[in-house]
């Protein structure tokens, strides 16, 4: 997988992929460091807790093993010679009195009484003598028969350690006849006379010391081993086998299912515990277990979330989809949609007035082209051959030059002119001073045709002569005055061009003639004035080139009064849209 499509797995180009990725990030994320932050706390506590009972335990066991040890030493010590008990054992072996010998017996069968009733915790004496003809006298009880026959070297005992003389046995099953309880023993070697020994054996319970596996719940699956002062293990309950006389460091790998705590005794010998690992990590196993529920749980939220969310916002996309595909196809007008969501409703509204206002400009582009048409249909049908016009203009101009017609001559060059603007193939959009040439001509036309019974006043700023205008504006409306207004002898007719505030240009056509009725001013705005025939197209189409050119930005106006004159008044932009487009004239010939 390359770095993009690795870029794209983990960053989509759908709303819903990235909308899923940072769900789950957002859901994984305080999952993760939450649960690491608190695995590693609860692993620290939980485990120190855990080893602190346990190591509390082993601690107590171990010294409960210390105390048996030093009660065994201390019972021993009461039959040493020298002041105890021993002596009267001496005195007994050395005798060869029979009633005094049986005395001893006696006195010494009390004392071992009173000493085993004084300490509960001693299970079991006895004196071995390793020369007499009875080696085993003494007992507190009944021993096996094979411990009453062995002789001391045979004697099934494993040192434990040794303190002194005193030798301390590790785990082994106890001398008693019908007994399998494990005991730990001391042997105290003890001698009188000349240079006899006599051996003191005292045991004590071990299953009192250190609870067996599965006693209590406090013990539960937790096993012992004892360790000599040599680091060869002495004693084991574990339910596997190992080495006898096998060292603890040897063993490690057949001891790693298990959980160790070791406490070392005074004299070097260990007693060490071992739990289960599975035992030993229950809780921290139940909190992960909680935890990979509680993830799983998270997750399974985080999906549905992101399904609900995703639901919630996808079926408004979709259904504004609908619509904005409907729409693009046949134009229809949108249904309201309810979302129950403020901010897809606010937009869909939205989108609803773009659409309706879309509709709106396209019918009015519509019309703007329709009305376009419109004029150069007009145009095309004042248009009747320019070619053959102007060739026959030009045929009477030089034929009135030649016969000394001088005033025939200007007025067919003047015509010429006028034609040639009205008629000729160019642009739309001419500069004010292009359209005032116009005017010029046309009104010297109409001075030589009426016999100069009017005048024409024309005024324009000088800021405005090269501010672009539609072709044939002024024309029409100074048409219009001549037709409509002027009466008199000496009617006058006053054009005014000038800039406003807000660039716009102010044309203003008066005209001092006998004015006209608001039905005849409305009959001239649609171009029915009856009168508006030969090149004078009327204020119809001035109103049509304005839309055309302008839109909504122009203006148009006629203010006429019965025998006051009537003022036309043309508000345009100092800008027109498109001025450089095409060239809508139509060629000659």
């Amino acid at each position: 997988m390359d770095v993009r499509r690795l870029l794209q797995w983990l960053w989509p180009d759908t709303l819903k992929g990235r909308l899923s990725i940072l769900l789950i990030f957002v859901t994984i994320t305080p999952i993760v460091l939450i649960g690491i932050t608190s695995y590693f706390w609860f692993y620290q506590v939980q485990m120190e807790k855990i080893n602190a009972s346990y190591e509390t335990v082993l601690r107590s066991e171990r010294d409960a093993l210390e105390k048996a040890f030093d009660n065994l030493a201390s019972v021993s010590q009461l039959l040493a010679a020298d002041g105890g008990l021993g002596d009267d054992i001496a005195l007994y072996m050395q005798s060869e009195d029979p009633l005094e010998k049986t005395k001893r017996f006696r006195s010494i069968d009390r004392s071992l009484t009173n000493i085993i009733y004084s300490n509960p915790s001693i299970h079991s004496l006895f004196v071995y003598f390793e020369e007499h003809y009875k080696t085993i006298q003494f007992e507190s009880a009944p021993l096996k028969h094979r411990f009453m026959i062995a002789a001391m070297d045979d004697m099934p005992f494993v040192p434990l350690f040794q303190a002194n003389q005193l030798t301390y046995n590790s785990p082994h099953p106890t001398v008693l006849h019908n007994s399998d309880k494990t005991v730990l023993s001391l042997l105290r070697p003890i001698s009188y006379g000349s240079g006899q020994t006599y051996y003191v054996y005292l045991e004590t319970e071990w299953g009192q010391l250190v609870p067996p596996a599965g006693d209590g719940a406090q013990t539960d699956d937790v096993y012992h081993l004892l360790v000599g002062n040599d680091g060869a293990i002495r004693y084991s309950n574990l339910p596997l086998e190992l080495r006898e006389g096998a060292k603890l460091d040897d063993e490690r790998v057949a001891l790693r299912a298990y959980k160790s705590f070791s406490m070392t005794g005074k004299n070097g010998w260990e007693l060490v515990s071992l739990v289960k690992r599975s035992v030993y990590e229950k809780e921290v196993q139940q909190w992960r277990i909680l935890y990979v529920i509680m993830s799983c749980l998270s997750l399974v939220l985080t999906v549905g979330a992101v399904s609900y969310i995703w639901r919630m916002v996808y079926r408004p996309l979709q259904t504004m989809n609908k619509a904005m595909n409907r729409f693009s196809h046949d134009g229809n007008h949108l249904q309201k949609l309810h979302t129950r969501l403020t901010e897809f409703e606010v937009i869909y509204s939205s989108f609803r007035d773009m659409s309706r206002r879309i509709v709106e400009l396209i019918t009015e582009v519509e019309l703007k082209e329709k009305r376009k048409g419109e004029l150069e249909v007009e145009k095309l049908i004042s248009q009747i051959n320019p070619h053959f016009l102007h060739n026959t203009l030009n045929t009477i101009q030089w034929l009135a030059l030649e016969k000394g017609q001088r005033e025939i001559y200007d007025l067919v060059k003047v015509f010429t002119r006028v034609l040639q603007y009205n008629l000729g193939k160019r642009s739309m959009i001419v500069k004010i001073r292009e359209e005032l040439a116009a005017l010029n001509d046309y009104i010297e036309l109409q001075n030589i045709r009426y016999d100069h019974r009017f005048k024409v006043d024309s005024t324009v700023d000088s800021d405005i002569a090269e501010v672009p205008i539609p072709r044939f504006v002024l024309q029409p409306i100074v048409e219009n005055a001549l037709y409509h207004g002027i009466s008199s002898e000496q009617g006058r007719i006053t054009v005014k061009l000038k800039r406003m505030t807000g660039r716009y240009i102010q044309i203003t056509v008066a005209d001092s003639g006998q004015g006209m009725s608001p039905d005849t001013v409305a009959a001239l705005l649609k171009g029915e004035g009856g009168k508006s025939t030969g090149i004078g197209i009327g204020l119809n189409y001035v109103q049509k080139m304005l839309d055309v050119h302008y839109g909504d930005a122009a203006s148009m106006s006629i203010d006429s009064r019965i025998g006051e004159g009537t003022t036309v008044t043309i508000m345009i932009p100092d800008s027109v849209k498109g001025e450089e487009e095409h060239d809508q004239g139509i060629a000659r010939g």
